[in-house]
């Protein structure tokens, strides 16, 4: 059957999500998308729909996915069957091919490009196996045709000489110029017609094989009764493979098509074939089979090798009582690589990782790509002895620190890259049957905690990491409802003058749970930032800010200054400045009360989109501060170029003040470079009348801290607003 223009997929899946983020990707791409949340519900539609491929899970209610894939084969052999399971167990991917899948996929399936390429060489395998069906048969049917016209020509003397000659030249036409190879072999073995498309696939010419025995170029055909039996019985066979002996004794796999044909007698029956070779084909399975099993950027072993490496040492390891490792190993703002230089940068720098993780790894021993920049190390039997396990895998994590904080040039680029590297011993419990999922997610929380320690460290997986890990998905969980839940709240802590004046404010997130209360900055800021739902939460900031601006305004409260933290993730986002351009439009906000403070560090990583943006932002009419001024990197030299309006003194200093000549200085250096560049100065942290004090002394004029007031919500902060703030 033709296939259609627009190919009909099923997708037999039990998760909504996975089906609809299949339909909306495929039909991107001309795909027709119907779908089934279950194996009965699948069947169904396949019998009454006949798409043309089928993405199919294997663990589904009512009938499991190889109960599918096995009665679509049954009924439908040519239908492509891609199986897409989250299970990644070797066994179940062997089994679903031996029922008659085609493909097996992992998901979640993190680059859909690999969906579309398994979807893509599905169809048009599909289409060669027809067409190539199609092609066999009507070769046949002219084979047939023309052997029974040139049998009645010779039975018929009476026919014109000339009609016998001419459909003799149309045959040999045909014969000649085949692709395939067409033979004709007696039941005793003798080969009596041959095409000479024999020498297209092989070192053999016609004549070399005409009369002579097929086991002489096919001599591993031992089974050929048991062929010989099926194909009387069916009268036809297709797509049986074996292997042609070539003239050099290489092995060509072939593919043979066949059907039984009587004689006059028993000893004129034969068998009529054509053969084709299908090394490239071969080769293309041999390719999905590594695929499946190695990431194709670094030819490393991926995900799928690697468990199952895993789950036979940690058992070896039970066994004879021995130790192994696994080192989790994730690249430091890798991220920044990619987006400043490109993938093509991104990707020669992983393969160049990849050859110094390998180097010097001994037999036993497997170094894997997850995906992205993440690493894995499998370090097999260090002993019996814990102690000298844990050093030796600590030994081997300090040589890997070492060896890719070489540089690296990268398309004229020199690179310095480092890695956060988490360690999980196996088995590190000897009284729970751990898999390999367990130690691998050990490990990644070990990693998780290197990069909460600064980064490029190395940390040993502790219990007590697992139940903060477990703590902080929690939360990341509920922080995706908090906002659609109205969870969130703005705080605002006021910034007054030496007298206590309000003159602005800087605004502050809030979140309260409903049944934990409170929930502190410190802890869901960072997993905010870590899984990008910063932007959603920034954004809501911003607007919200800018709704409070605007009420307050229509109220005839004056307020000059409302100060709105801007994350890195938020602020390097290519369409940042339109956003807050169509935020102040939509909330009707005056830009000139809008401040918004960005963090030392951020500036400067990468000053010239930083510089850019800013002066965009100056346009609008917006203030400009840094935050935190003089606890990150040294940006002195860009301070005149950059257009700011305020330095902010971070409160560590301040609070040091009194007891710490060297922060007092500090303090009192930053005043005066403020002075010199006419840029306001805000003190953070102001605690007590000595800090006030001092500096008021130094001449700075504004003033932020629990000496004035905690961060208060709206209300309490429009009563303070209107009191104005008076020192106890």
């Amino acid at each position: 059957m033709a296939q259609r223009r627009n190919p009909v997929i099923l997708t037999i899946d039990d998760e909504e999500n996975i089906r609809a983020s299949f339909r909306m990707f495929l039909e991107d791409y001309d795909y027709q998308v119907i779908e089934a949340q279950n194996g009965r519900e699948g069947l169904d539609m396949f019998f009454l729909k006949k798409p043309d491929l089928v993405l199919c899970d294997l663990r589904m209610p009512e009938v499991d996915g190889l109960e599918v894939i096995e009665q679509i084969t049954q009924n439908s052999p040519d239908t492509p069957i891609i199986v897409v399971s989250g299970t990644g167990i070797i066994g179940d991917a062997i089994e679903a091919i031996h029922c008659g899948a085609w493909n097996y996929l992992l998901k979640p399936i993190q680059d859909m490009s690999i969906l579309l390429h398994a979807i893509n060489q599905a169809m048009e395998r599909s289409r060669l196996i027809v067409e190539n069906r199609a092609y066999q048969e009507h070769l046949e049917e002219e084979v047939t045709k023309r052997t029974q016209a040139l049998q009645k020509a010779v039975k018929d003397l009476n026919q014109s000489h000339l009609k016998l000659k001419n459909s003799e030249q149309k045959y040999r036409v045909i014969f000649d110029n085949l692709q395939d190879v067409y033979l004709e072999v007696r039941l005793d073995g003798k080969v009596t017609e041959i095409s000479p498309s024999i020498s297209h696939i092989s070192q053999y010419s016609r004549e070399d094989i005409l009369n002579t025995n097929i086991e002489n170029i096919f001599p591993g055909f031992k089974e050929r009764d048991q062929f010989l039996a099926q194909l009387r019985v069916v009268n036809k066979i297709f797509d049986h493979e074996l292997h042609l002996e070539d003239k050099d004794k290489t092995l060509i796999p072939c593919s043979l098509n066949a059907s039984y044909q009587l004689g006059t007698n028993q000893a004129d029956d034969k068998i009529c074939a054509t053969l084709r070779d299908v090394t490239e084909r071969k080769q293309a399975e041999a390719k999905i089979e590594h695929l499946a099993f190695y990431d194709s950027l670094t030819e490393l072993p991926n995900r799928r090798l690697l468990l199952d490496r895993l789950e036979q040492n940690i058992s070896r390891a039970r066994r004879y009582n021995h130790f192994g490792a696994m080192l989790f190993l994730d690249l430091d703002r890798f991220k920044n690589i990619n987006d400043s230089l490109g993938h093509p940068v991104g990707d020669a720098l992983l393969q160049e990782v990849a050859k110094r993780l390998t180097h010097d790894l001994r037999s036993e021993d497997t170094v894997s790509r997850l995906g992205g920049d993440e690493f894995v190390i499998l370090l097999s039997d260090l002993g019996n002895d814990p102690t000298n396990a844990a050093a030796k895998a600590q030994q081997k994590a300090e040589s890997i620190k070492k060896r890719l904080a070489e540089r690296n040039i990268i398309d004229g680029h020199e690179l310095h890259i480092t890695p956060s590297i988490g360690v999980a011993m196996f088995p590190s419990n000897k009284d729970e049957e751990e898999t390999g999922d367990d130690i691998l997610r050990y490990a990644d929380t070990a990693m998780y905690r290197a990069k909460d320690d600064g980064r490029d460290t190395i940390r040993f997986f502790l219990p007590s990491m697992q139940a903060a890990a477990d703590s902080r998905l929690a939360i990341e969980k509920e922080l995706r409802y908090a906002l659609e839940r109205d969870q969130l709240t703005l705080y605002f802590q006021p910034q007054v003058n030496g007298q206590g004046q309000i003159l602005g404010a800087e605004t502050l997130a809030r979140w309260e749970h409903p049944q934990k209360g409170f929930i502190s900055p410190a802890t869901f800021i960072p997993i905010a930032e870590a899984t990008g739902l910063i932007l959603p939460i920034g954004e809501w900031v911003l607007r919200t800010a800018c709704e409070h601006l605007k009420a307050w305004s229509d109220q005839g409260l004056t307020v000059h200054h409302l100060a709105v933290n801007v994350s890195p993730r938020q602020f390097r986002q290519p369409h940042f400045v339109s956003q807050v351009e169509n935020i102040l439009k939509e909330t009707g906000a005056n830009p000139a009360l809008l401040g918004l403070e960005l963090t030392e560090g951020m500036v400067i990583d990468n000053i010239l989109d930083t510089i850019e943006k800013m002066e965009s932002l100056k346009k609008l009419g917006i203030e400009l501060s840094i935050d935190d001024f003089g606890t990150g990197y040294s940006s002195l030299a860009y301070l005149k170029k950059m257009p700011l309006d305020i330095l902010k003194i971070d409160q560590s200093f301040v609070r040091d003040i009194e007891t710490d000549s060297s922060d007092a200085a500090i303090v009192d250096t930053i005043i005066a470079m403020a002075a010199h560049l006419k840029l306001k100065v805000i003190a953070e942290g102001v605690e007590t009348k000595f800090e006030l004090d001092f500096l008021e002394e130094k001449g700075c004029p504004l003033y932020q801290g629990y000496l004035f007031s905690k961060p208060v919500p709206n209300e309490q902060f429009l009563e303070l607003l209107a009191a104005g703030i008076t020192l106890s």
